[in-house]
């Protein structure tokens, strides 16, 4: 079997949560695999059974003699979106394959990553533009569907699932240094949602904003959790209703599962524009985004290193502003009020839009990497 060394980059749980869906049909397989990362990747890391688990910052330059130590020890690395650690790879021979779960939201794409032995595109949203662009240049392009974790057909409860995500990214945004996006949002629900007639509400989100959540609000009715990628799966999908922040990850596994979803305001500059077009397609019939109350970003026009301040700026005036927060809160409460109007519309065009992708393309993906391993003598 190969050793495999697997890592994501730190950037919310969206990276992790696609790595994991595909460690664990290797898993399955044989496979011994090893992970190395920080931050939320690693948070959700720790909760899979991973043959060894190392805690390395991986963007930081001075681990890199660490980092290519535990590299030298392993076959080959599969990397979803971690830059430095398919740098390292490559400089010491290794075979490196490629994880990208925003391929529609790149501007550019460093050359190691175009070099990638084997660079798996994850097909979403409206990203033909980027595929004419960078295709010629990518050495060993291979589409696959959304790729989403598996999830049992169960029993629904009368319970809710809200979902912060990951939240943050280190060396981007972090939650109470640059964004209070979780305690906002909990103030707006207990002020303004009526959940009441759920008999338990799940909020999930990283470690240490679960933490903080549970010294705010000691008296709120809800369960702060930071969940593993196959329990909150599970919980996803035996949930009556979700409220979610826009990230793909959570995205594509709610329109899989079918579960009726409020998309709630973006929290990063990628979500503003997945939820933008996820409206537009009739993807989010239930939604609220932060154009519904401030000025409409137009981040399509300026780089991606500088589109996530706009949003974090509108996020602190919700912050600071009570009339917005009554908006937004209003608007939450009356789409939960209404969801038998919209439910059925979301269930259908999302299957419908899952199916336009291929389906679910976590199967192909890992399927595409054994097949690759063998051609190199790797198995």
């Amino acid at each position: 079997m190969a050793n495999i060394l697997l890592t994501a980059e730190n950037f919310a749980f969206g990276p992790i949560g696609k790595l994991l869906v595909v460690a664990e049909l290797l898993r399955e397989q044989g496979h011994v695999l090893t992970f190395v990362g920080f931050g939320t990747s690693l948070q959700l890391a720790k909760k899979f059974p991973f043959t060894k688990v190392y805690e390395l910052d991986t963007d930081n330059p001075s681990n890199s003699a660490a980092l290519k130590k535990i590299t030298r020890q392993t076959d080959v690395l599969i990397s979803s979106m971690d830059i430095p650690s398919l740098v390292i790879a490559k400089q010491l021979g290794k075979l490196t394959i490629w994880i990208d779960c925003l391929f529609w939201f790149w501007d550019s794409i460093p050359n190691p990553v175009l070099k990638a032995d084997l660079f798996i595109r994850e097909r979403s949203l409206k990203d033909n533009k980027n595929k004419l662009k960078f295709e010629l240049k990518i050495k060993n392009m291979f589409d696959v569907g959304p790729i989403i974790g598996k999830m049992a057909d169960i029993k629904r409860k009368k319970q809710v699932l809200v979902s912060y995500g990951g939240g943050e990214a280190t060396y981007s945004y972090r939650i109470g240094r640059d964004t209070n996006f979780p305690f906002v949002m909990t103030k707006i629900f207990l002020d303004y949602v009526d959940l009441t007639q759920f008999d338990k509400i799940i909020v999930a989100t990283n470690e240490h904003a679960t933490k903080d959540l549970e010294e705010k609000f000691p008296q709120a009715p809800f369960e702060f959790t930071c969940l593993s990628y196959d329990k909150f799966l599970k919980e996803l999908s035996q949930s009556e209703l979700i409220l979610i922040t826009p990230g793909l990850v959570t995205s594509e596994a709610a329109f899989y599962s079918g579960t009726p979803t409020i998309f709630l305001p973006a929290s990063n500059n990628s979500q503003y524009l997945q939820l933008k077009e996820f409206r537009e397609r009739g993807l989010a019939p239930a939604s609220v985004h932060m154009s519904d109350f401030m000025t409409r970003l137009h981040l399509e026009k300026i780089s991606i290193m500088e589109s996530t301040k706009p949003v974090l700026a509108q996020l602190r005036q919700l912050e600071h502003s009570s009339k917005l927060q009554a908006g937004v809160g209003t608007a939450i409460d009356k789409l939960v009020y209404k969801r038998r109007g919209w439910s059925t519309k979301f269930v259908i065009n999302g299957q419908k839009f899952i199916d336009s992708l291929g389906g679910n393309g976590a199967q192909a993906a890992t399927d595409k990497i054994v097949q690759f391993l063998a051609t190199k003598k790797i198995k």
